[in-house]
């Protein structure tokens, strides 16, 4: 270690006598602070809410939820306010990447802690949360407008890299730090060159308890002092949960081998069914269900109930089926002595519903 490396961490330390400064004592070149383990890095938090937390329980919620490879060890400064310290960087950087954090819908505001920084006393004012732009017209998307409007939501961090990537996109998603105390922007006026005025819309991803009167984080409507200007229903709510972005939930897709990628990275590495050998099967499983659907109209005759069930393969999913149920049916004569039979039949589909949209001619049933 050099010389000036050792000054930097040494220095000369004064003790004094708090009513009488004549009564000191020096101590020189004395080391101002111990360091320990190198890969321990630090994070302070700051929960949004005004209702008491059970430490341990706290601690329990967010090790199953943050799971950090090389652990982690927290410690209750105040009573929302936390100490948290990871064993490796990586654990951190994930965890601050992967936020916001909330704590049972209250919002868990944490950000790196500072070399020489008070946890006690840090600023955890802001939150970092994607938000996606709605509406923005034609003519203003770009980078730089996107950024732009990101600067006008708060703190600007960064701008999602595939806006631009050459999908169809219906917004465009920006990560922003926002002010935890000051009402929530909803929307933003554009001018053109024209001098027209065009508006745009954000919804906040992940977005924890806020108030539909104030707009502001951490407590809901029934606490917001704003609820005494009014009385009951004639208290106006310029905020709602519209705020929120829709979640994403999942769904058993079974047709996307025939859907492109939307993004030009995306389709480098695609293959088009037509190139892989992996054709439509339509035709054939429409010619399967006619034939064994016309020879139990034959069998069906004099029963009550029948039922067909003919395989359906599918490259992606478990084998599916579809059952045909004779449900109806109704004779008609044609000349005496001649027994001419027509069988009305209801096609049910067991199993993947995306076939009542698009797909068989057989399958199609009226929305709901």
């Amino acid at each position: 270690m050099a010389a000036s490396d050792i000054v930097g961490l040494c220095g000369n330390l004064t003790l004094a006598d708090v009513d009488d400064e004549d009564l000191s004592m020096q101590l020189p070149n004395i080391p101002l602070e111990e360091h320990g383990n190198d890969e321990e890095v630090y994070a302070v938090g700051r929960l949004v809410s005004d209702k008491p937390v059970k430490f341990q329980y706290f601690q329990d919620t967010m090790a199953g939820v943050w799971r950090p490879g090389m652990g982690f060890t927290m410690k209750q400064l105040q009573t929302h306010r936390f100490l948290i310290r990871f064993y490796h960087e990586a654990d951190l950087v994930r965890i601050l990447n992967d936020g916001p954090w909330s704590f049972e819908q209250h919002l868990f505001v944490m950000r790196r802690l500072l070399p020489n920084e008070d946890p006690e006393e840090a600023d955890l004012q802001c939150a970092e949360f994607w938000i996606q732009i709605h509406g923005l017209p034609a003519g203003f998307r770009s980078d730089a407008v996107v950024s732009a409007i990101g600067s006008f939501l708060g703190v600007f961090v960064k701008s999602d890299e595939r806006n631009f990537d050459g999908s169809m996109h219906t917004f465009f998603r920006v990560r922003v730090a926002v002010d935890v105390g000051k009402p929530l922007k909803t929307k933003m006026k554009l001018k053109r060159d024209n001098g027209a005025w065009s508006i745009v819309e954000f919804r906040y991803e992940r977005l924890p308890t806020f108030c539909f009167l104030c707009g502001i984080l951490g407590h809901g409507e029934k606490f917001c002092h704003k609820v005494f200007r009014g009385s009951g229903a004639d208290v106006e709510k310029p905020y709602g949960p519209s705020l929120r972005a829709g979640q994403r939930r999942g769904t058993q897709l079974v047709n996307q081998r025939w859907v492109a990628p939307a993004s030009h990275i995306d389709r480098r590495n695609w293959v088009a069914p037509a190139k892989s050998g992996d054709i439509a099967i339509d035709s054939d499983m429409s010619r399967n269900l006619n034939t064994d659907t016309d020879g139990a109209n034959q069998a069906g005759k004099g029963k009550e109930l029948m039922q067909v069930c003919v395989p359906m393969s599918n490259p992606i999913t478990k084998p599916d089926s579809v059952c045909v149920e004779q449900k109806k049916r109704r004779h008609v004569e044609e000349g005496e002595g001649t027994g001419t039979s027509i069988t009305i039949m209801d096609y049910e589909h067991v199993g993947s519903k995306n076939m009542e949209k698009a797909g068989l001619a057989l399958q199609t049933r009226p929305d709901q």
